[in-house]
């Protein structure tokens, strides 16, 4: 299996970004020291297709005023949600997981199933996320976001559209219109929310403006239905049912028993979790973007492919996570370096994407992963490969690294001593001794370990030994050469196959 290390930012920070950079090289040389084949990527290899791809599956919206500012969000398909909230997507590294965890958002309830009046796609119903049904039997309409398979979208200036759909009223048969509601979050359950201005302030509002019923399914007990007890909206989970023939008079936990019991039986309901993940950024919209794809403003997502027709040619800078879904990625040994204030944000997005089935074969294990910890400090003037170094080197990878003149001083000494080294002329044969071979094996053993730090410590005594003496024997410098190309990646007189050979043997 090939290996592939992906290398992602930290908008904030370049410096940060190169450390992941630094982290990212070494692993892939880790790996390639191994005899596999290592690729190093900061981004996917086809950025507009991706981006298609997650529209076609209703994962993408916006933020921000597109085409001009603002981002391309991608909003985690329920399939993606429910595999990484149940962790059934490999074995992530616990510091990660744990953080991550955290961030999803577990919210209990009921998936109920609309039939569409008419169905035109393969799909004949809506699914409805709902987390207090007791007024249910009152809905009087469905809101959808922009960008769902029903919407056709919000023409400028408009906040709300009916779609021309209807459904049935699972409980009662009624036909439901299907709106188009800019409010309506794609990221909550299934992006499709039922509409009850009788029992909820927000319905109530977005039903004055559009002008739906306002129907009532609960109501006080004082209620006779006389001009003096008329009900006044909203009535919040309070009374007992009314207008529901025979379940009139159960209260507000007995009725929503009493529904999903109905609605279960039907097939038509079922309990449901839904893990929230938020949206994530996957590009921004600009000018010099490094990507062209066709954006529909109305729907406010990308137009799926075979479809372009239909949209605005628009460029876009897309994220480094992106590269999850290439199938060459996908089925790679994938290492994965990043910052470690990107667990909840971009790391979070790319367990998701990789999690996304159709968007492929999912990946068989889950990515190794590296966090890497912030930097201060100045490095204005610094060669970039004494700052690379530095930055692999002079602290633990999830460590604040302060950059400090002697940490720069020691870096620049050992790229000089080895730059030395590498103009020795005839190197006699021999073995390397057993104090060398020992201390060789203790840098392989740090560096298998992902220490670079102390890997680099021992490496820098190790050459400071062999640069003191007389010419150091073939078996030492090639030992020698092979760990300084997996830290650094620094020029050797020996072939990747010697380099190679010799990390074996030590």
């Amino acid at each position: 299996m090939n290996h592939i290390t992906l290398s992602l930012m930290d908008p904030q920070s370049p410096l940060v970004t190169m450390r992941c950079r630094s982290y990212a090289g070494f692993a892939g040389r880790l790996a390639g020291i191994k005899g596999r084949t290592s690729t190093a990527i900061d981004g996917s290899a086809d950025a507009a297709s991706a981006l298609t791809g997650l529209a076609a599956a209703s994962a993408l919206t916006c933020k921000g005023e597109p085409p001009l500012t603002g981002e391309i969000q991608y909003v985690p398909t329920r399939a993606a949600r429910e595999r990484v909230g149940a962790e059934e997507d490999g074995m992530w590294p616990q510091s990660v997981a744990a953080r991550q965890r955290k961030a999803i958002r577990r919210t209990t309830g009921a998936l109920f199933t609309f039939p569409l009046e008419n169905p035109e796609h393969s799909d004949p119903t809506l699914e409805v996320f709902t987390t207090d049904w007791s007024p249910s039997p009152a809905a009087c309409a469905i809101a959808v976001y922009p960008g769902h398979p029903l919407s056709s979208g919000l023409p400028a200036g408009r906040s709300f559209a009916f779609t021309g759909r209807y459904c049935r009223h699972p409980l009662t048969g009624d036909l439901l219109p299907i709106w188009t509601a800019a409010w309506v979050k794609p990221e909550f359950g299934t992006g499709a929310v039922l509409v009850n201005p009788g029992h909820d302030g927000a319905d109530l509002a977005f039903g004055r403006e559009v002008g739906l019923p306002v129907r009532f399914a609960l109501a006080p007990a004082s209620h006779d239905g006389s001009p003096e007890t008329w009900l006044t909206p909203p009535v919040v989970k309070a009374g007992t049912a009314i207008r529901t023939g025979a379940t009139d008079g159960l209260d507000v936990p007995a009725a929503q028993a009493e529904y999903f019991r109905i609605l279960a039986s039907r097939e038509l309901a079922c309990e449901y979790t839904d893990f929230g993940a938020g949206s994530f950024a996957v590009a921004t919209f600009t000018a010099e973007g490094a990507e062209k794809i066709h954006w529909d403003q109305e729907r406010r997502t990308v137009v799926s492919a075979g479809q372009q027709d239909g949209g605005s040619l628009v460029q876009v800078n897309p994220r480094a996570i992106l590269a999850a879904l290439d199938p060459m990625t996908r089925q790679a040994e994938l290492s994965v370096v990043g910052p470690s204030s990107a667990i909840e944000s971009d790391l979070l997005a790319l367990r998701l994407l990789l999690a996304e089935p159709e968007s492929g074969p999912m990946p068989e294990r889950a990515p190794d992963v590296v966090l890497v910890g912030q930097v201060t400090g100045k490095s204005d003037g610094v060669e970039q490969d004494v700052l690379e170094l530095t930055m692999l080197t002079a602290a633990a990878a999830q460590e604040t690294l302060s950059i400090k003149p002697q940490q720069l001083e020691t870096a620049q000494r050992f790229l000089d001593v080895h730059a030395a080294l590498a103009e020795l002329g005839q190197v006699p044969d021999g073995d390397a001794e057993a104090a060398t071979a020992k201390a060789a094996g203790q840098v392989k053993n740090l560096l298998q370990r992902g220490d670079t730090k102390q890997a680099f410590t021992h490496l820098y005594r190790l050459q400071k030994t062999l640069a003191k003496g007389d010419t150091p024997v073939e078996g030492a410098l090639v030992a020698y050469e092979a760990l300084a190309w997996v830290v650094a990646g620094l020029n050797s007189r020996y072939s990747p196959d010697q380099l190679g050979a010799a990390w074996e043997r030590i």
